[in-house]
């Protein structure tokens, strides 16, 4: 064998070596990424955090889930964001308090209230669903409830985890806004009309027209035992009504 073919031959056993010994080293990182993040049965289990360092209030309620660590980060993240929200907008206002009138703040010191729990919808091997209720009082006249929704694929379209949604939901359904406010418009109307006698001080066809920013707040419910399933939509404070009337729900099948 010439010496330009035994040259040639031992630069491919070289390339063959290395590329094998990246592939053995990055192998565990591969089994890693492509691993399921759920092996055994999903169980959401509640953790809470308490803070009631002056002029604070804090009492939250959220769920956990072992071995799910990409659930668990998103629940994270958005607990945290609230969190740090809800002090930085009280003490900017307990501030501008105690500069306008620091007399009648020695007297009455503030406090203030952020309080979440959660909703628990579907829960099992392929989708979590769960929506947080939360109420906080940063300082004003009076409180607010909003929602935080988090709806999530545990094994998602390509078996990675992914959030769910609302078109996810409606794949056969191209017109699924307008399949929804028809629904929602006509169950929430008859809901005003109930407790409210009258549409006056609602915008119901606007709140719950088919925008994909008014059904953001969604609920993926278990299905029954007959099989039938369904989706619950939010519509918070001065959505569809003004704010006294308070929030809205609407449970539709799926």
């Amino acid at each position: 064998m010439s010496s330009k073919k035994i040259i040639i031959l031992l630069i491919f056993l070289i390339a063959v070596i290395t590329a094998g010994f990246f592939f053995y080293k990055d192998k565990d990182l591969v089994k890693v990424a492509l691993a399921p993040t759920q092996t055994g049965p999903v169980t959401l289990q509640d953790k809470q955090i308490t803070d009631n360092t002056k002029p604070f209030i804090i009492k939250i309620n959220y769920p956990y889930i072992e071995g799910l660590a990409d659930f668990n980060s998103k629940v994270d993240s958005i607990i945290n964001k609230e969190i740090n929200d809800f002090k930085e907008n009280s003490l900017a206002n307990d501030q501008a308090v105690k500069d306008t009138d620091p007399e009648n703040y020695a007297k009455y010191p503030r406090e203030y209230e952020l309080d979440i729990s959660y909703t628990k919808g579907q829960v099992d091997e392929n989708i979590v669903s769960i929506i947080f209720n939360v109420y906080n009082f940063e300082g004003g006249a009076h409180g607010a409830s909003y929602f935080v929704p988090l709806n999530y694929n545990i094994k998602g379209p390509k078996g990675y985890p992914t959030e769910v949604k609302l078109s996810d939901l409606f794949p056969n359904d191209k017109n699924y806004l307008k399949t929804i406010s028809d629904f929602c418009i006509a169950d929430l109307t008859a809901q005003l009309t109930k407790s409210l006698g009258n549409l006056d001080g609602t915008w119901v066809q606007d709140g719950a027209g088919p925008s994909a920013d008014n059904f953001q707040f969604f609920l993926i419910n278990p299905s029954t035992s007959s099989g039938q399933a369904t989706i619950t939509f939010y519509f918070p404070q001065y959505q569809i009504a003004f704010g006294a009337a308070g929030d809205f729900k609407v449970v539709m099948p799926k």
